[in-house]
């Protein structure tokens, strides 16, 4: 961190210049944030940046520590990479230079990728093999970059790099890959574009011109309109990688969040958005994965070790932590807000304006909230208190239910310190289902509630939580069943469960 006092101080508005001289030797593995193999080359943190100035904290000064990543200000960024003529290099911003550094055929290739719903080889296998993928063989060259409203920039570079693009509505989806790795990254280039389109239709149109993918030895992470991934197991599994890093590109590039303190606000909403877009481009069901999700949450919320959301990311006690804390359980939140409190269409609208307000600007955590409650028109206090600010379990039971004279009582008990509405389902004896929605005001007179049914109807059975995605800590006393009944509807509920 260094410290500089200005011979004069800068009005708004005003400007200076720094001329800073620096070195940077690149480690091998930077901490699977950059990195190096054979020739191949993947470069970030690598110049020096302004610090931050918010109306919070001031200068932020935290080191990124851990598992803390990085808080940065917005600004325009342009740089320069000279590499031997060989090297195809993909980086943050728009290329300057084409007609120096690309060939006719590529720059005609690039001009109708922009416009193809399909993928256009730039540059082929046998172009790499015959020495035809570079204007020159000879010397060194030099690509220049722009880029506008960005708050980094990285690139990546290889003399192996095959590159694919196509194109959605004006902007450019790109994928580099070494030969070794086709067989996974042969749809990158298609990958790129649908979560581009993904996340711009369903959330903030992706404001930059391009999103480029890049292999090499970094597993997964996340820069300005560049995205870096290692080889992958299988399709599945990288776009995986794939989307979960362009994702980033909204939390925290377009909405600038300060991961050093609040990890979650990138890391947990990013998940969010990729659960969408995974379902959507593997046309799958992934609602196994999701039951898997909120069991993780429970384990690490009931652990010894546990600790809330709000717990900044180099304090994290352990991977698990790291894991449900800063991904899994701001995903799950945000998904149990948006179908079991809000609904959709609501959740979407307020989500969707958070985005668009706090752009291009550096939110806190209140921020968010109070976006959420204005737009929805709710008060939302109770759900941040109890899953972002406290381990709290959430633990809803069905404790009994009582019938005489055409009356139904059924007590409702919520065990745990956290609290939901209820959604009950009562099955009666002709074998038909209903489902009752009570708010979340029933537990503001405290840890039980009487339900009364008052259809004269013989109830058989009585479950809350019906159809197990809230991530209720013991699902076992979610049901109550007649004795009698025992027989076909235990078999129907133990199937359910």
């Amino acid at each position: 961190m260094m410290y500089l006092d200005l011979v004069r101080p800068l009005p708004p508005g005003g400007a200076t210049v720094l001329e800073l001289g620096y070195a940077f030797n690149v480690p091998e593995h930077g901490a699977d944030r950059m990195g190096r193999e054979g020739s191949l080359y993947e470069i970030a943190q690598w110049y020096p940046r302004m610090a931050v100035y918010d109306d919070v904290h001031g200068w932020n000064t935290e080191q990124y520590l851990g598992q803390g990543e990085f808080y940065l200000e917005y600004g325009d960024i342009d740089f320069e990479v000279t590499l031997p003529a060989g090297y195809i290099v993909a980086g943050t911003g728009v290329l300057q230079n084409p007609a120096e550094v690309l060939t006719p055929t590529q720059r005609e290739r690039l001009a109708r990728a922009i416009k193809s719903d399909s993928t256009v080889r730039i540059v082929t296998e046998p172009e790499l093999r015959s020495g035809s993928a570079r204007p020159t063989r000879q010397g060194s060259l030099t690509w220049r970059f722009r880029a506008t409203n960005v708050r980094d920039a990285a690139w990546a570079a290889s003399p192996e790099y095959l590159w694919d693009a196509s194109g959605w509505e004006g902007i450019l989806a790109q994928a580099y890959y070494r030969p070794s790795a086709i067989e996974t990254w042969k749809d990158a280039a298609r990958m790129s574009r649908y979560s581009i389109q993904e996340y711009s239709t369903r959330w903030f149109r992706y404001p930059y011109p391009q999103i480029s993918a890049v292999e090499g030895p970094v597993s997964g992470m996340e820069y300005p309109m560049l995205a870096m991934e290692a080889r992958g197991k299988d399709g599945s599994d990288l776009f995986a990688v794939v989307t979960h890093e362009i994702g980033h590109n909204w939390y925290p590039m377009i909405v600038g969040s300060d991961e050093r303190r609040y990890a979650w606000m990138d890391e947990g909403f990013n998940t969010f958005i990729n659960t969408f877009a995974e379902e959507g481009f593997g046309k799958r069901d992934d609602s196994e994965v999701r039951r898997q999700e909120r069991e993780l949450v429970v384990k690490v919320d009931q652990s010894p070790t546990a600790q809330p959301i709000m717990t900044p990311a180099n304090r994290y006690k352990t991977s698990n932590n790291l894991l449900s804390l800063a991904y899994v359980k701001p995903s799950v939140a945000l998904l149990t807000l948006r179908s079991k409190v809000l609904a959709p269409a609501v959740f979407d609208s307020a989500f969707r304006e958070y985005t668009r307000r706090w752009s291009f600007k550096h939110p806190q955590p209140a921020d968010f909230f109070r976006t959420m409650e204005a737009i929805s028109g709710r008060d939302l206090s109770w759900f941040w208190r109890g899953f972002f600010y406290t381990t709290a379990a959430l633990d809803q039971s069905v404790e009994s239910v009582k019938q005489a004279e055409g009356l139904t009582q059924v007590s409702l008990a919520n065990l745990g310190d956290a609290v939901m509405p209820v959604e009950l389902e009562l099955g009666f004896e002709d074998s038909t289902t209903e489902v009752v929605k009570l708010p979340v005001e029933i537990w503001y007179g405290g840890e039980r509630y009487v339900y009364e049914d008052r259809s004269g109807r013989p109830i058989a059975s009585a479950r809350v939580n019906p159809d197990g995605t809230l991530p209720d800590a013991i699902p076992a006393n979610d049901t109550w069943e007649r004795p009698h009944s025992a027989g076909t509807r235990a078999s129907a509920a133990d199937e359910r469960r």
